[in-house]
């Protein structure tokens, strides 16, 4: 059990933020405790450093952690810090990677974290949604679809089974099929001064289409607590995909790299005809390395210990397997007939430019069994290597979450992933994401991969990156850069080609739509008419500004 250190000590880490410096932070740490029970108050300093180990190379003081339970708890702790002026900062599981992990944006805040909050209220098998809290993981929900035999999808991304639906969500994170903001409704927000507000139909006490008809009637407000400091979101309707009668993966290695802007062009062709309903990703050599090669190396149990040898190999396997400077990721799905139309239309378009692998189930349970009978081939052990490595990200283009793409933080740093849970906020690996967007044009991302690559080289960073065809207009660039975070000069390389990067995608025109803790200053400007709105609005909402301050606003 926790135990409470001295008023003092607890009042000294919290003074350093503006509106705490008048209330004494341990008076409303008792108050709290009989909210939330002892149990889940933190203010001890072991586990508010854990709190605050992040993959991203960044520092701030937390004062407490708090963990409750149910909406009706949120909303107490929420009056309390309303009434003692205490920023709140509220996570969903905390597995904002890259972008911040659990930090709050500005020290002295008191971190929410809705992890138990993890509760499926409904899943409609008919209407294709799920109403869940902000704790409950794309994992959960998997599993409980899985045990319960009903014909749903989830929307997935490959940040792994233990990240919150909710709170990527409300990120605007980008799944294998659409973007997940646009899935969520009925939303169940707690203000700043405890009320709850209820978005959309659910607004009406008695309403049984607040999940199938998002907007309600009136002024939309849902949006307005996407990436926002407005509220905390305590539960939500987040969209299923229906199971297709038929599944289809196909990888896309482009043989000649100067052919990128073609190959983008062509793509979005297929994706504005039709062809192709799914976001397609479209990864970089070395993205397509440090995902695999952990795992390559699991599955071949290599004798040797030494990490360049290792690196050697896989990177001649990769190689030797086809996959090239840029490889796409395609799902399809569908009834059989309209997935054989889109097979034949794909390789119509992509078989010049690229060497296409068909993955499905059959398929993939036909080559195993082959494999395994020919093992006593070395050859036949590679293949067998290559297709295990890739199988979770086929699994992703059928809605399955992995933890798989975890290994990628230990990779780059010489280092395999640990043989139990990997434990991306706690090891050495460190990851920084830069997230902008551009239109689906192939002579842009032409271009902008070219500088990247040239601000990254200044700085001696090999740049992992995936485009994804967000839709028939928008490309998503994922551009992460790897380094050891226990090397102080890696961790300001690292932060330094981010700023380059940002400056050179918003001179160009293109911003990113979500950005670290600390860019926040970088995208909010007082000048800006847009966010002099959103500055207003925190009034209205949470008038004492205790809930995230400075998230994607000025207060």
């Amino acid at each position: 059990m926790d135990t409470f250190h001295t008023e003092r000590s607890a009042v000294s880490r919290s003074e350093s933020f503006r509106g705490t410096r008048h209330v004494s932070i341990a008076r409303a740490c008792e108050r709290w405790k009989e909210i939330v029970g002892e149990k889940f108050l933190h203010v001890d300093e072991l586990t508010v450093t854990r709190f605050g180990e992040n993959v991203s190379g960044l520092s701030r003081e937390i004062a407490a952690v708090l963990q409750p339970a149910s909406t009706q708890e949120v909303q107490e702790v929420v009056r309390v810090a309303h009434e003692c002026r205490i920023p709140l900062y509220p996570i969903s599981r905390g597995c904002n990677w890259g972008l911040g992990s659990r930090l709050p944006v500005r020290s002295g805040a008191v971190l929410l974290d809705l992890s138990r909050l993890n509760r499926i209220h409904e899943v409609n098998a008919q209407h294709h949604y799920a109403v869940v809290e902000p704790g409950v993981t794309q994992g959960q929900l998997y599993d409980y679809l899985c045990e319960h035999h009903l014909p749903l999808m989830l929307n997935v991304t490959g940040a792994g089974r233990s990240t919150s639906l909710i709170g990527n969500a409300l990120e605007r994170g980008i799944g294998y099929f659409s973007s997940r903001a646009d899935s969520l409704s009925g939303m169940e927000v707690v203000m700043g001064n405890g009320e709850i507000l209820r978005t959309g139909f659910g607004s009406w006490p008695d309403s049984r289409i607040t999940h199938h008809y998002k907007h309600g009637i009136g002024p939309g407000l849902d949006s307005l607590f996407v990436q926002s400091n407005l509220g905390i979101v305590t539960r939500a309707g987040v969209e299923l995909l229906p199971a297709p009668e038929a599944h289809a993966a196909l990888i896309v290695s482009l043989r000649d790299e100067t052919k990128l802007g073609e190959f983008i062009n062509r793509l979005a062709d297929l994706r504005r005809r039709g062809a192709i309903q799914t976001v397609i990703h479209v990864g970089n050599r070395y993205r397509t390395e440090i995902t695999l090669a952990p795992l390559l190396c699991e599955r071949l149990q290599t004798e040797t210990s030494d990490f360049q040898t290792m690196k050697a190999s896989v990177e001649a396997l990769l190689a030797a397997e086809g996959f090239g400077s840029w490889s796409a990721v395609i799902g399809l799905l569908g009834t059989s007939a309209h997935l054989q139309a889109s097979l034949d239309e794909v390789k119509r378009e992509l078989s010049e430019l690229g060497r296409i692998s068909v993955l499905t189930d059959l398929k993939i349970r036909g080559a195993k069994k082959i494999l395994n009978a020919l093992s006593f081939l070395p050859w036949a052990r590679r293949k067998s290597a290559i297709l295990d490595a890739t199988e979770p990200l086929y699994g992703l283009s059928k809605g399955i979450p992995t933890d798989a793409a975890l290994g990628s933080l230990y990779w780059p740093i010489g280092e395999l992933p640990p043989k139990k849970q990997a434990r991306p906020d706690r090891d050495g690996g460190g990851m920084l994401y830069f997230l902008p967007m551009m239109p689906l044009e192939g002579n842009v991302a032409v271009e902008m991969m070219d500088l990247t690559k040239g601000i990254c080289d200044r700085f001696g960073f090999q740049p992992a990156t995936t485009l994804n065809v967000v839709d028939t207009r928008t490309l998503e660039a994922v551009i992460s850069l790897s380094f050891d975070r226990r090397k102080p000069d890696q961790v300001k390389a690292a932060h330094d080609c981010m700023e380059q990067l940002h400056a050179l995608y918003v001179e160009k025109g293109y911003p990113p739509y979500r950005v670290g803790i600390q860019s926040m200053n970088r995208v909010v400007d007082l000048n800006n008419p847009f966010w002099k709105v959103i500055h207003d609005l925190k009034h209205v909402f949470d008038p004492h500004h205790i809930i995230a301050p400075g998230r994607y606003n000025l207060l």
